[in-house]
């Protein structure tokens, strides 16, 4: 059965970092029927003023966070000293782990295009040491179908992998369909799935998805995503098993499972006692 659209959530402007201006689609409103994507937040500009201020240093502790670059440039530098930049089609995976202080450059550029999502990490996984790894664009796997396109940004698609999340197993594509075409995969019912209208509107099973908001999937061993329009569009795909565990975040980039917890990171922050690891960096 062919899975249908549980809930459309619309994107909304907002400014965030130093002042960003970005578009919040998935938050802690949509966390339990994402589970366990947490956040996504999309940004396109054409004017530097709108973002070049970034994300000044700040930490993290229990997720992960995933950048794709579609276009323009993101630098991460991190409080132990590492530095890289992805661009065009690349990804920047950091895990935070126990906690990490990093920060992300924008620099101008004729135009900043992407996503970032923010994935949970399993109770006993939310004091592994942090990482962060940079996929850029020609390691990320492109793999047609008839009438289109998938760059596999995260987990497999029709025996290829692209990269692998080390502590949450999940599948992240960004899916290219030509105008009247349609990209159809099985999927196991276990699985949430949860799609994003990164270029143009795609429809599920009747019922579009405009650019820039989001559909939750229910039910069904396939998804089917179809475009009506008249020009190529781009739909990100997230699949992954639900944790099912609570789940403390207050406004902020800090996501634990009690409010004790939370509270505990906050105050190691005031006491300068925040990081506990090494930060390992790779590149694929």
């Amino acid at each position: 059965m062919i899975r249908k659209i549980k809930r459309v959530v619309r994107g909304e402007a907002g400014v965030d970092g130093a002042g960003v201006h970005l578009t919040h689609v998935l938050s802690r409103h949509t966390m339990h029927d994402t589970d366990p994507l947490l956040l996504l937040d999309a940004f396109d500009a054409t004017d530097p003023a709108d973002y070049v201020a970034g994300f000044p240093m700040h930490p993290h502790r229990g997720i992960e966070t995933i950048s794709y670059v579609v276009e323009g440039t993101m630098v991460h530098r991190d409080s132990l000293g590492n530095e890289d930049a992805v661009t065009n089609g690349g990804i920047q995976w950091m895990t935070a782990g126990s906690g990490i202080l990093h920060e992300e450059k924008l620099p101008p550029v004729e135009r900043l295009f992407g996503v970032q999502l923010w994935l949970n990490m399993k109770k006993e996984d939310k004091f592994a040491p942090p990482a962060y790894v940079a996929v850029p664009s020609q390691s990320i796997p492109e793999i047609p179908f008839d009438g289109g396109h998938v760059r596999i940004l995260a987990g497999s698609y029709k025996g290829h992998e692209g990269h692998l999340s080390r502590y949450v197993p999940v599948d992240y594509y960004d899916v290219h369909i030509e105008p009247g075409c349609a990209f159809q995969t099985e999927v196991s019912e276990k699985v949430n799935a949860t799609l994003f209208a990164l270029v143009g509107s795609p429809t599920v099973e009747g019922e579009p998805v405009d650019h820039f908001d989001a559909a939750i999937l229910e039910g069904g061993d396939e998804i089917r995503i179809v475009n009506d329009t008249d020009e190529e569009i781009s739909v990100l795909l997230f699949m992954a098993e639900p944790m099912d565990e609570p789940i403390a975040w207050w406004p902020g980039p800090i996501v634990m499972n009690t409010e004790e917890e939370l509270k505990e990171a906050y105050d190691e922050i005031k006491a300068g006692t925040f990081i506990k690891d090494k930060i390992a960096m790779s590149r694929e």
